[in-house]
């Protein structure tokens, strides 16, 4: 192989040890995002008669379609 080649093969490696070296101590490209505040804004769906949904039990969405 030519020096370009074995440069770029160097460079593409070092950022690739880089990279699982950043994500294996928590940090990657972006951090852990953290609410922040005291009122944190509850939304319901309901439609144009009023009717909402709900959440189950297993906390998950119920919609009702009668």
């Amino acid at each position: 192989m030519d020096k370009y080649t074995k440069g770029i093969l160097t460079v593409i490696a070092v950022g690739i040890i880089g990279l699982n070296v950043q994500m294996m101590n928590g940090g990657g490209f972006f951090g852990k995002a953290h609410a922040f505040g005291e009122d944190i804004p509850k939304v319901r769906v309901c439609n144009i008669l009023g009717d909402c949904a709900g959440i189950s039990y297993d906390k998950k969405l119920e919609v009702s379609t009668d």
